[in-house]
């Protein structure tokens, strides 16, 4: 898999990325770190304003001022880069939507969910694919009789199916996105392994979602293979272009 950047060599880059020089390798390395970190993001967003600053504080100087901001910001940057504390991971929670469900509902789908995500949350969780705990695997159908069907590049098996609600194993490469669509129903997902960017959020390993009925999505695939465990009630309905197709083969 490619190698992640680490605070400090994202934050080394910030001006290369805003001058445009960096290379498509390294400026996908930043763009995944900066997905999957909240401060460097930040940081990249109050160094995007500086410059605009410079120019409504001088509007007939700005041009000239912008050098001299160039090199202060990149002096900045150094000093940040040597004092930035070792920033350790976000604390994995349960988001209230969830909650509320495991709190109304005990169907056997969403407490394999709640076991997986336990064992992300302690540490305890497998670094071997299908990344599932040996309790949740005990549960579940033997994994040589696992149905997996092509959806484009990526792959799903249903691992348990009750009247209206689907437990699936989805496995996708690199730039796989799921086909943009709405939900009549909702959708819960935990990401065993890999990073998720659905609009302007970001889905590493061990995070567990929650899409309400009318939501609508297409997440797409930053690492090299992601694999997640998904909880789907009721239907979805693809949007955009062909999607009435979709929806026809679906039924």
């Amino acid at each position: 898999m490619t190698q992640r950047l680490s605070c400090e060599e994202a934050v080394s880059r910030l001006t290369d990325l805003a001058e445009g020089s960096l290379s498509i390798p390294e400026f996908l390395r930043l763009h995944l770190h900066l997905l999957s970190c909240h401060e460097c993001r930040a940081l990249r967003m109050e160094l995007r304003s500086l410059p605009g600053f410079v120019q409504k504080a001088s509007p007939s100087s700005g041009d000239a001022l912008l050098p001299l901001a160039r090199t202060a910001l990149q002096a900045a940057l150094g000093r940040v880069a040597e004092l930035r504390p070792v920033r350790h991971p976000e604390p994995l929670s349960i988001p209230h939507e969830i909650e509320a469900l495991l709190g109304a509902t005990a169907d056997l789908p969403l407490r394999l969910m709640e076991t997986t995500f336990h064992a992300f949350a302690k540490g305890t969780a497998p670094l071997q694919a299908p990344f599932l705990p040996e309790e949740v695997l005990d549960q579940l159908p033997a994994r040589e009789t696992w149905c997996w069907k092509s959806r484009g590049s990526a792959r799903i098996a249903t691992l348990l199916e009750d009247a209206n609600v689907r437990l699936s194993l989805l496995v996708a490469p690199r730039a796989f996105q799921t086909r943009p669509h709405i939900h009549f129903g909702s959708e819960q997902m935990l990401v065993l392994d890999g990073l998720l960017e659905d609009g302007m959020s970001a889905y590493p390993t061990g995070r567990w979602v929650h899409f309400g009925e009318g939501s609508s999505h297409g997440p797409v695939v930053l690492n090299d293979e992601c694999w997640c465990l998904i909880r789907e009630e009721g239907v979805v309905r693809y949007t955009g272009p062909l999607g009435w197709l979709r929806n026809i083969l679906a039924a």
